[in-house]
Parts: C-alpha cells; sequence; structure tokens
C-alpha cells in the first residue's frame, strides 16, 4: 500500500490528489451527518454510514486512495470537542485500517461489485460488515477507555455500539453504493417501468405506515415491522440487487425517522430508546441481508438458466452445422423423441409431424427400410448396438445419404443421424482426383518423383523425369540418387535434406544434376514431404532451367552492352558540348583576325584565317551532328510542339539552302501550294530535316536539277496498320487518352526532296540510314561529313510520328520523302517518345 501511495505522489497525478480530497470531504460530511441526524442515544448509534462510503471507495477505485479515508476521519476526530492531536491520528488509522482489510479480503475471492453471485453477497456481509468492522470498533474502544474519556467497565457496550453501527453503514450503504455507481438503462418495457413505479410508491407507503405512522395502526398489537418483508422479496424476485439496496436502506431511513419521531413498532415493543434501536438493527439486518442473498440467488438463477438456453442453441447449431440430428426411444412405452435437426435432415420444417418409427422408415430408401428396421428391432429387444449407412428420400424426390450410430441401455435406445451425403460425394471425388491425379502425374511435362526419406529409394517416377535424366524405369525404381550419381555436388544434397526436415518443403531451389550421359544440366527443383500408404516420402517435382540460364546470360550480356552503349552516348553528348565551347572561340577569333588583317592591309593572312573559319565552321557542324544523335541514343531528346505555317518553313529552308546549291550550279525547284495549310509539330527538327536532305542534295549534285515537293494527302493504309501496331505495343492506362487521339483519322504532309546527283546501288540505299555511314570511303573523302544526317533526320521523324524513305540510282540521282501528321498534340507526343524509348 505504501510502494502505491509513494508512486502515485511521485507521478503527481491531479487526479489522484482530486480523488482523494473528494473521499476525504464525502468521509467527513458523511461521519458529521451521521452524529447530527442519525445519534438517537449515548449508547447506541444506528448506523455510521462513512464506514459503507469508505469500503465502496476502495473497492470501486483502489485501495491506494487510503489516504482520503484517514484524512477525512482526521477532520472529523478533531472536530469532537474532546478530542487531541494523539487520539484523532489513532482513529484515523483504525478507520483507514478496517476499510483497507475489507477491500484486501473482498479482491482476494475476485469480488464483483454488481452483487450478482452469492459468494459477493456473503463476502460483503462477513467478510467486510462482520469482519473487517472488528478492527475500528477494537482499536476505537480501547483508545476511548485508555484516554479516560470512557470507564473500562463500558467497553463491552462502546465496542458493541461502534461494531454494530460500522456493520449497519456496510451492510445498507455499500450495496446502494456499489450496485447504483453505474447508472442502469432505462427499461425498454413499458411494463417494467410501471412495475418499478407501483412497488417503489407501496414500499414508501407501507414504509410511513409500519415505522412513522402516528395513526391507530402504530399502537395496534400486530406484528407489522414484517408487513414490507414482500416487498423486499418482491424486488429480490424482480428487480435484481439495485433495488433490494434501495428497499433496505428506504426501510432502515423510516425506521430511524420512525423511533427519532417517537413511533413505530419498535418503540411498542421496548421499554427504552436503546433496546428500540437494538431491535430495529436486529430487524434490518435479517432484512437486509435476507434480500440480498435472495436477490443473488435470483441472479445466479437467470445467469444458469441463460447459460443453459445457450448451451442449448450452441448445440443446436452445432448440430445444424454438422448436419447431426438425435432421437431417443423409451423401450419401454415406444415414446420417440427426436431434435429439430432430425426434421430438417427428412427435408420438413421441424414440429411438422409427431415422430414415430413408422414415420421416419416412410422416409428410408425402400432398398435400405429393411436393413434399418431389422437394426432397429435388434437394439430393441436384444439390446444390440449398431453404426450402419444407408439412403434417405425426401419430400422433394431427392436422396440424402445418412449414418446413423445407436447405443442401448436398459431404458432407452440414443441414436444420432448424421447427414454424410457430401462426405460421400467428397470421398467420390477425392477416388476421382486420385485418378485424375495419376493420369497427371504420367502426362505432366514437368518431372516429378517419389522416393522415401528414410533410405532415399526412388518409388516411382514419370516420364518427363525420366527422359530428363535419361534413364529406364526399372533402372531408377529401388535406386537412390547416389547409386545412380546424379547429385554433382554432394554437399548441396546434404544442404536440401537438412532444409526439407526443417521446413517440410522447399520451393524452386537451383541444382546441378548429372544424366546418364554425364551431361551437367541445371535443375529448378521444389520438393514436399508426405505420407503414402503411412510411409514418409518426399514429392519431388524439377524443370530443366539449362536453356533457360544460358539465354539468361545471354539477355544480361545484351543489357550490359545496351547500357555500354547508352553510356557512350552520354559520354559523346557530354564531350561534344564541351567541345563546341572552345570550338567557338576559335571560330569567333578567326573572324576578328580576318578583319583586323583587313583593316591593316596583311591580305597575305586572310586567305590562312579563312581556312581557319571554314574548318572550324566544319567541325563545329559535324560536333553538332554528333551532339543530336548522342542525344537520341541517350533518350534526352524531347518533342517541342508549335503550330506554324508551312509556306513560311519552305521560304525559310529554301532561303537557307539557295547558296549551297548555287555553288554546285544546281537548279533549285520548288512545288509548294499556297494553300497547303499549317501543321503542329515540331519546327526545329523539321527545318533541321528537311536542310539535312537539301544539303545532301546540293553537296552530291553538280549542275543538276534539285526538285522540293510539298503536298498535304490522306492517311494511307499502310501507315494506319504500322500507327496503330504502335498503339497496341504502347496500350496501358496511361496511354487511354493518347490512343483515342491517334486511332483517330490524320492528314498527313509529304516533303520530298528529289536530285539528279551521283545516286546510290542497292547496297549503299540499303545502309543509308545506318549511324556513321556514307556511300563508300571515297564519298567520305571527296564530300566530307559524319554520316549522321540521315541517321538524325529518320529518328526525328519517327519521334514525329512518321517516317523517312529513299529511292537511288546510281548516276541517276536519288528521292528522300518524309511523311508527318499534319497535327500532334501534346497526348500524342508523350506517346510517341515513350514508344521510342
Amino acid at each position: 500500500m505504501q510502494k502505491k501511495f509513494l508512486n502515485a505522489i511521485k507521478g503527481h497525478s491531479w487526479r489522484y490528489f482530486l480523488a482523494v480530497g473528494a473521499i476525504a470531504g464525502l468521509y467527513f460530511a458523511a461521519s458529521q451527518l451521521a452524529v447530527s441526524t442519525l445519534t438517537l442515544s449515548t449508547e447506541i448509534n444506528p448506523m455510521w454510514p462513512a464506514a459503507g462510503i469508505a469500503q465502496v471507495a476502495l473497492l470501486l477505485f483502489g485501495r491506494q486512495l487510503w489516504p482520503g479515508i484517514a484524512i477525512g476521519g482526521f477532520l472529523f476526530s478533531m472536530s469532537v470537542p474532546s478530542a487531541n492531536i494523539g487520539t484523532a491520528l489513532i482513529s484515523a488509522g483504525a478507520r483507514t485500517l478496517q476499510a483497507w482489510t475489507g477491500t484486501y479480503l473482498l479482491q482476494g475471492i475476485n469480488f464483483s461489485a454488481r452483487l450478482d453471485r452469492l459468494k459477493d453477497v456473503l463476502g460483503i456481509v462477513g467478510l467486510a460488515a462482520l469482519g473487517s468492522t472488528l478492527i475500528n470498533s477494537t482499536i476505537g474502544s480501547i483508545v476511548v477507555c485508555l484516554t479516560g474519556l470512557s470507564s473500562w467497565s463500558n467497553f463491552g457496550t462502546i465496542w458493541g455500539t461502534w461494531w454494530v453501527g460500522d456493520a449497519m453503514g456496510i451492510l445498507l450503504v455499500a450495496p446502494l453504493l456499489l450496485t447504483w455507481h453505474k447508472l442502469p438503462k432505462a427499461p425498454a418495457d413499458r411494463k417494467q417501468m410501471i412495475e418499478r413505479v407501483i412497488w417503489l410508491l407501496l414500499l414508501v407507503a407501507v414504509g410511513w405506515l409500519v415505522f412513522c405512522s402516528r395513526t391507530r395502526a402504530a399502537y395496534a398489537r400486530y406484528p407489522l415491522e414484517y408487513l414490507p418483508f414482500p416487498l423486499v422479496v418482491w424486488a429480490a424476485f424482480r428487480f435484481g440487487q439495485r433495488y433490494t439496496a434501495i428497499s433496505n436502506f428506504l426501510l432502515c431511513g423510516f425506521a430511524i425517522w420512525g423511533i427519532a419521531r417517537g413511533s413505530g413498532p419498535f418503540l411498542k415493543h421496548s421499554s427504552s430508546i436503546p433496546q428500540a434501536l437494538l431491535s430495529l438493527q436486529a430487524f434490518i439486518a435479517v432484512i437486509a441481508v435476507t434480500g440480498l442473498v435472495l436477490a443473488a440467488t435470483v441472479s445466479e438463477r437467470r445467469q444458469a438458466e441463460i447459460s443453459l438456453r445457450a448451451s442449448e442453441a450452441s448445440l443446436a447449431n452445432a448440430q445444424r452445422i454438422a448436419q447431426l440430428g438425435n432421437w431417443d426411444l423409451d423401450r419401454n412405452t415406444q415414446q420417440l423423441r427426436w431434435s429439430e435437426e432430425m426434421y430438417r435432415i427428412l427435408g420438413r420444417r421441424p414440429g411438422t409431424f409427431e415422430p414415430s418409427l413408422e414415420a421416419f422408415l416412410g422416409y428410408v430408401y425402400p432398398e435400405d427400410r429393411e436393413l434399418v428396421k431389422s437394426s432397429i428391432e435388434a437394439a430393441l429387444f436384444q439390446q444390440q448396438p449398431y453404426s450402419i449407412d444407408y439412403r434417405l428420400v425426401l419430400p422433394d424426390g431427392s436422396q440424402r445419404t445418412v449414418c446413423e450410430q445407436a447405443a442401448v441401455n436398459s431404458l432407452y435406445i440414443t441414436s444420432t443421424v448424421q447427414d454424410i451425403t457430401d462426405r460421400k460425394r467428397a470421398e467420390a471425388a477425392l477416388r476421382s482426383s486420385e485418378e485424375r491425379f495419376s493420369k497427371a502425374f504420367h502426362a505432366s511435362p514437368v518431372g516429378i518423383s517419389i522416393c522415401t526419406v528414410t533410405d532415399g529409394c526412388f518409388l516411382d517416377a514419370n516420364e518427363s523425369f525420366l527422359r530428363s535424366l535419361g534413364w529406364l524405369r526399372h533402372e531408377l525404381i529401388g535406386r537412390t540418387a547416389k547409386d545412380l550419381g546424379m547429385l554433382v555436388n554432394s554437399e548441396e544434397g546434404r544442404r536440401i535434406a537438412q532444409t526439407l526436415q526443417a521446413q517440410n518443403s522447399i520451393g524452386n531451389q537451383e541444382i546441378k544434376i548429372r544424366t546418364r550421359g554425364g551431361e551437367i544440366r541445371d535443375w529448378l527443383l521444389s520438393a514436399e514431404l508426405i505420407d503414402l500408404d503411412s510411409t514418409q516420402c518426399i514429392l519431388i517435382m524439377t524443370s530443366d532451367i539449362t536453356e533457360r540460364l544460358r539465354s539468361e546470360e545471354f539477355r544480361r550480356g545484351k543489357e550490359a552492352a545496351e547500357a555500354a552503349n547508352r553510356s557512350k552516348s552520354i559520354f559523346l553528348a557530354n564531350m561534344s558540348h564541351e567541345l563546341r565551347t572552345p570550338l567557338n572561340a576559335i571560330i569567333g577569333y578567326s573572324e576578328m583576325l580576318k578583319e583586323d588583317a583587313r583593316d591593316l592591309g596583311a591580305e597575305e593572312f586572310i586567305d590562312d584565317l579563312q581556312k581557319i573559319n571554314t574548318a572550324g565552321q566544319h567541325l563545329l557542324a559535324l560536333i553538332k551532328d554528333i551532339l543530336d544523335f548522342s542525344k537520341i541514343e541517350a533518350g534526352r531528346t524531347d518533342l517541342h510542339l508549335e503550330t506554324f505555317s508551312i509556306v513560311n518553313l519552305v521560304e525559310e529552308v529554301v532561303a537557307t539552302i539557295v547558296p549551297m546549291a548555287d555553288k554546285n550550279s544546281n537548279i533549285l525547284e520548288i512545288q509548294c501550294p499556297e494553300d497547303i495549310g499549317s501543321m503542329q509539330s515540331d519546327l526545329t527538327k523539321l527545318r533541321q530535316s528537311l536542310l539535312n536532305l537539301l544539303s545532301n542534295a546540293s553537296k552530291f549534285t553538280c549542275s543538276g536539277a534539285i526538285t522540293f515537293a510539298v503536298s498535304r494527302s490522306p492517311e494511307t493504309p499502310a501507315e494506319a496498320a504500322k500507327r496503330h501496331k504502335k498503339l497496341a505495343a504502347y496500350r496501358g492506362d496511361r496511354a487511354e487518352n493518347s490512343l483515342s487521339l491517334l486511332s483517330s483519322p490524320q492528314d498527313w504532309i509529304v516533303f520530298t526532296v528529289k536530285d539528279t546527283g551521283i545516286g546510290m546501288s542497292p547496297e549503299q540505299l540499303a545502309r543509308i540510314f545506318d549511324p556513321f555511314t556514307q556511300a563508300d570511303s571515297s564519298t567520305t573523302k571527296k564530300y566530307g561529313g559524319t554520316g549522321l544526317g540521315l541517321t538524325i533526320t529518320k529518328k526525328f521523324c519517327e519521334m514525329m510520328g512518321g517516317d523517312i524513305t529513299a529511292f537511288s540510282e546510281l548516276e541517276k540521282g536519288s528521292s528522300f520523302t518524309i511523311r508527318l501528321p499534319a497535327i500532334i498534340l501534346v497526348e500524342t507526343s508523350l506517346f510517341l517518345e515513350n514508344y521510342d524509348k
């Protein structure tokens, strides 16, 4: 107790101190009320309610709140005129010890505050009201006599007064507070509410009439004090402990009030108030204990009835779930009783007809009826138990199979009837499943074998298992994996065996196996422990994954090569960017030096500076192509869509390419309708693609003709099929909007660049769009370039949803055609970028 108190103090819980203060105040107020109101004689106090309050406080809120009782008791003792600090401390300690001891004893018997068990009532009467009260009465009487407040000759009277007062306080106040510390729910039944109101009115009326009335009935020589007893019994049987505690408390109040105002049956039969109070206390104690015991007994009986009904309901549910009925036949009277589940087994509603053997046999399948009848007669006349399976015919014409087991004694035949139709069907299905398993076992493409756990000998194996090893069945059965030399690594075999013993199964374990021909193969093995005819065996399933592992190695190599290629592209992109910065400086300074040389008249340096500038420009173009190609390969090129006029685009491209065409004395012919309209695409990439084609035509054509034609045309079936194929490859939730847009018909813009230049052979034409490729080495030496222009153009066209095609004949010229959709929406561009990636 002290440890709990110190823990509470250390925790600085304001709730704890608040509770202690509330208990102290309530204890002090109840003690003052008892002194001022209930003290009817200097010799006897009829009831000390503070004892009941202290007992309830510790029972409900814990023994650690004992300081509240100590403080309240000390304050009350100090309020007595003849008290001093010493006696007040001893008195407070005795009151606290009494409540703490009662609580400790009650908690030891698993006390319930509902008082709905007989042991709870006997506990609060015997341990708290009669037992723990000995502490305060004994210590208090000794202190009074030792301090000279009373002589030792009055010790017995003082002790009895305190003991009875505390006992009555606990007996009357504690049950009331314990049962009403939580308010009950209002009764849903209006009749119950009316009954309780009537009972309460009668209790008040009878209590007033018997104990407080000064009419002629009060002086009659009848034992009127027993008149309230039926009301107490009524409360105990009908309303429980709550209202029984109320009746006890109200009757005690009326009785004390009656004595205080000089009326009631106890004064009538007694010569003095002390004797009347003793009679009152004995009467109230009898009524209180009797009422509480009756209420607890009734509550336990109700709980037993509820438990019995629950057990019966549980049994009925169990029978319904198990489809198990039972019947009992009295061998002497031939009276038959059966459960409700018997009706359900027969396909009838419970209670539709009286149970009888004749009625039951009417439901038995005709071919099985004689078996059932002879079994019942043997049990009836020869006391032979039986267990039989037979069929029933239900009213709807369906058949059910039941299993009946009967036990016989000298008085009854007791039988259970269980519907086993589903079990029979399951058994049949199991047999069928075993047959199917046997067929699947031998026909499965997965290698399956069975071996024993003890010695590892093979008991059976399917064709796939034998074929993968190269052994015949008679060569495998009865031998172990070690005998056959299957295990490449014996340590691996021991590890698998240990894992199997520990976990009962192994899943997808990769092992190496040696075939009969000595070839090492990779297997994916799964195994599980099974019982086969009471013998513990191992079911082994294998798949040959040798080829898959090899292809996996090839795939990893391919991924590594692709990663290296991406790294190369990223490196080239970064390096090209780094090279452009100093190259731009070289080109810029060469132009500045040319101007300075011209201004200074140093004409001999201008030609060299021009060569430097031209070489820098050429190198810058090469780096730009490498940068573009590297960005494409690295996946770092995005589309930037805008709407523009096709005519304006053609004019810009032509203005740029005319000087190049004139340089080689070429004739440039433009074919573009003025009403061709606009398109939505990446203007920069389209312009670069057209300039690549026109610059190549100008470079590889000398004194010839170059035709640049632009037209608008509807989508061809081949283009639609190609676009739908792309859509099918990219189907998914995120492409839902793009699919609807790309599925609609499109207008296409066709750009054609045709020249009469050197042309290409079929072999050269087949490699023209490959990166870093030109017609041949002589072309590279004569015309220069990186061989990336057409590769970049093709990538750009694919990114914009179109394509580029080429046609050429050696020494006759070439023709390049770009076909692009007229409109590329934002969603469409996201689809194309993801598709290319």
